[in-house]
C-alpha cells in the first residue's frame, strides 16, 4: 500500500499529541465528496498508534469484511435480529478505521432492521445507502494501493 497519505496524518497525529502546530491531515476522500472523506486517515493513525503496519492492516480487515457483511445484508435471508446484529458488526468495524459514513449508515440500518414494525422499504433505503457508503471507503481504500 501508498502510505503517503496515512504516514502524513500520523506525522499530524504526533504533531498534536505534542502540542506542535502542523498542517491538517490528509483523508482519503472520495472525488465526490471532498468536504466528508471516506476514511479519516488522522483517526486511523490514532487507532493504530501510528504503526503503518497495523494501520494497512485494518485497513485491508476492512475491505475484506465489509464486502462480505454487506453481502450477508442483501441477502436478506436471515432473520432481522441476525441482520441487525451484522449491522452492527459493521458499524463497529467503520468506526475503527474513521469511516464515518459507513458507521452512521450502518447504525440506521440497524435502527430500521430493529423496529418491530419497519417497512421494508426503509430498510431497503438504508441498506442502499450502507452499500453506497461502503462503497466509497472501499473505493478510498484502494486509492490507497489496498
Amino acid at each position: 500500500m501508498d502510505f503517503r497519505a496515512l504516514e502524513a496524518a500520523a506525522r499530524a497525529s504526533v504533531a498534536a499529541r505534542d502540542g506542535r502546530a502542523t498542517e491538517r491531515a490528509p483523508a482519503a476522500s472520495s472525488p465526490a465528496s471532498a468536504e466528508a472523506p471516506a476514511i479519516d486517515l488522522a483517526h486511523l493513525a490514532r487507532q493504530s498508534d501510528n504503526d503503518l503496519a497495523l494501520a494497512e492492516e485494518l485497513l485491508r480487515l476492512f475491505d475484506r469484511q465489509s464486502a462480505a457483511m454487506l453481502r450477508q445484508l442483501a441477502e436478506g435471508a436471515a432473520t432481522r435480529r441476525r441482520r441487525a446484529d451484522v449491522a452492527h458488526s459493521l458499524r463497529g468495524s467503520a468506526l475503527a478505521v474513521g469511516a464515518w459514513a459507513a458507521a452512521r449508515a450502518a447504525q440506521a440500518l440497524e435502527a430500521a432492521l430493529g423496529r418491530e414494525n419497519g417497512e421494508e422499504s426503509e430498510i431497503d433505503q438504508a441498506l442502499a445507502t450502507l452499500a453506497e457508503a461502503i462503497g466509497e471507503a472501499r473505493a478510498a481504500i484502494a486509492r490507497l494501493g489496498g
